[in-house]
């Protein structure tokens, strides 16, 4: 019986966090691809507040203490968005350039040892960002700086051959996603909207391949 294990690896996304129903997009994805004909099992490694210096330092760590020899072991990575982050009187939490660095040196490395799929940055919630909790310092992110590093991110994957699922243009263009991003925890969307990202990732041709003949 195959045995096909996933880490999910990156930030508050890839965690779920705001989700009321605790499951994110990862959770409704693999629930939808349960089949007893094969053991599937992922693990959620998405941490909160993750940038791509802290996610760079950790994975790997993370990642091979889940992946037995002889598994089917394999990588989906979603990170940036807190990277684009600004803190009042501190700037930027990653510039661009080290943003682009961090994520070079993630996805060489991975996409090395497993399979590997690379899910963009998805919109930023620029109208919900609350005080960062026990301090007085605001969270302010940028759209304008979201959209340039998911275009980055995407022109990086094709140099790496890496697939990569921008995530961040239909979602932008969907009302009831952005809609969504005011009814979670002020910082991320509702369950309605990890629904929504989970059936776009789950309609990517290089995540149905994986449950295919071909995988």
């Amino acid at each position: 019986m195959r045995d096909l294990r996933v880490c999910f690896i990156g930030d508050s996304y890839v965690n779920g966090s705001g989700d009321e129903d605790c499951l994110g997009w990862i959770g409704r994805l693999c629930q939808g691809r349960f089949d007893r004909s094969f053991r599937l099992t992922f693990y959620d490694l998405g941490i909160r507040g993750a940038t791509t210096d802290e996610i760079r330092g950790r994975w790997k760590r993370e990642a091979t203490a889940r992946f037995p020899e002889g598994a089917d072991n394999r990588v989906v990575l979603q990170f940036g968005i807190n990277d684009v982050a600004e803190l009042t009187g501190s700037g930027r939490r990653v510039e661009e350039d080290v943003s682009i660095a961090n994520a070079e040196a993630i996805v060489r490395e991975v996409s090395g040892l497993y399979p590997t799929l690379w899910v963009g940055v998805p919109p930023a919630n620029v109208a919900c960002s609350p005080m960062r909790p026990s301090t007085d310092m605001e969270i302010v992110f940028s759209q304008e700086s979201a959209v340039a590093l998911n275009r980055r991110y995407r022109e990086l994957a094709e140099q790496l051959n890496v697939p990569y699922l921008d995530i961040q243009t239909p979602l932008l263009a969907n009302d009831r996603y952005m809609d969504s991003l005011t009814r979670g925890d002020r910082m991320h969307c509702d369950g309605s909207g990890y629904a929504i990202m989970a059936d776009i990732v789950d309609r990517w041709e290089h995540w149905s391949d994986w449950f295919s003949d071909r995988s």
